[in-house]
This record gives structure tokens, C-alpha cells and sequence, in this order.
């Protein structure tokens, strides 16, 4: 009588069975499939999320802008004091020079979608409108209510943010985000209505957010 040593005899013998040349081929197949699918999404997302940060952000800045100037009653002031703007201009670090010193922010401006080739990328700054300095690509004011027109002519200051090199899918993105589809660039590129503007003759592009204004 023979005795096998693992307790199991011929006929019980166990038998792995490899995959095949054609099973692997299958099911590398099937991965390509589901990455091409999936990898797309993924960038989407990531793209997605850093468009929703820089609209936070915007929405940040305006936040803490609205509780200074029903503070003080104006934009202007660091602590209730008047502050210097050279040559009667702009500030073009507010987060810096006045949001966070009075502890209305805890951060600089920064915004996802800007070019990492220029620095600063993203800044806030403060318009004092006079003559044909009314904010936004130009100087030549938002159209907030979508007819074209400069919406602050009236206005003494404009609040905005400029972030540098966006792409133009970036920008756009950005405008569908804040301004709805409604307010988008429907016949090309670049977008001179609502509170986002941007060129489309250069690319990247520099865009231009409208906060607030006095």
C-alpha cells in the first residue's frame, strides 16, 4: 500500500489551472476599457475642484471686504484710518495691505487656475475709478446686468480680483461657475459680461472677477 504524505491520493490531486495567453489578453482589455473611461473623469474632477476653489476664494475676499467697509463705511481705511493710494490709483495687494492686518482674513489671495509662470499670479486690488479706470480687462468696467454696458460707471471704487495665465477652458469654466452659462462667451472666445471677464485674443488669457463696489 502506498502512503502519500499530504494526506491526498492520485485520484484526489489537485490541479491549478493558469490563465491563458487569450484569458490575460482579455482581461488587460477590459482594464484599457475602464481606465479610458475612468481616467477622463478624473482629470474632470481635479479640473472641477480647482475652478470651485478659485470661486470660494473670490467669495472669501468678498466676504471679509463687506465686513470692513460695514465697519468703517469704507474701503479706503486700514483700521479707520485713510490710507495712502499713490497717484490717486490702486491697491493691488487689499488682501495683504488691509484684510489681513485687521484680521478679516487669514490668508493672501490665491487662486488654483492661475499660470505658475508669472508671479504674483493672482492679486486683489482696489480701483479708484477716475476717468476711464473702471476695473476689470482694459479699465473699462463689468457689465453687470449683461447688456454690454458698464453697469460702476458711478462708482468711487471697484473691488476685483485679476488672476494671471488662466487657459481659456479655465476661464471659461470659471465664468460658467460665477456668471452662469447665460452671461458665457457664446460666439468665441474671451467675455466681456457679468462679473467675470477675460480676453480671448491672447492665451492664457488674464481674468478679471469683480467683487464689490462703492
Amino acid at each position: 500500500m502506498k502512503i502519500y504524505l499530504n494526506g491526498v491520493g492520485r485520484a484526489g490531486k489537485r490541479h491549478h489551472a493558469a490563465f491563458t495567453l487569450i484569458e490575460m489578453i482579455g482581461v488587460l482589455a477590459v482594464i484599457a476599457i475602464l481606465a479610458s473611461m475612468l481616467i477622463p473623469r478624473v482629470f474632470e474632477a481635479i479640473n472641477s475642484a480647482r475652478v470651485n476653489s478659485t470661486a470660494v476664494a473670490c467669495d472669501t475676499i468678498k466676504t471679509a471686504a463687506a465686513d470692513h467697509f460695514g465697519k468703517y463705511g469704507q474701503f479706503d481705511l486700514l483700521n479707520g484710518t485713510t490710507i495712502y493710494l499713490p497717484g490717486g490709483g490702486n491697491i493691488t495687494n487689499y488682501d495683504i495691505a488691509i484684510l489681513m492686518p485687521e484680521g478679516l482674513l487669514d490668508k493672501p489671495f490665491s487662486a488654483k487656475i492661475a499660470g505658475a509662470d508669472v508671479n504674483p499670479n493672482s492679486i486683489i486690488q482696489l480701483v479708484r475709478v477716475t476717468g476711464s479706470n473702471n476695473g476689470g480687462p482694459g479699465g473699462n468696467g463689468y457689465s453687470l446686468d449683461g447688456f454690454g454696458t458698464n453697469s460702476i460707471a458711478n462708482a468711487t471704487f471697484v473691488l476685483e480680483a485679476v488672476i494671471k495665465h488662466v487657459s481659456q477652458a479655465d476661464a471659461k469654466d470659471l465664468n460658467d461657475r460665477i456668471d452662469g452659462t447665460a452671461l458665457g462667451a457664446t460666439t468665441g472666445p474671451g467675455d466681456n459680461l457679468g462679473r467675470v471677464e477675460y480676453a480671448g485674443t491672447t492665451f492664457p488669457t488674464d481674468v478679471y472677477v469683480y467683487l464689490t463696489h462703492r
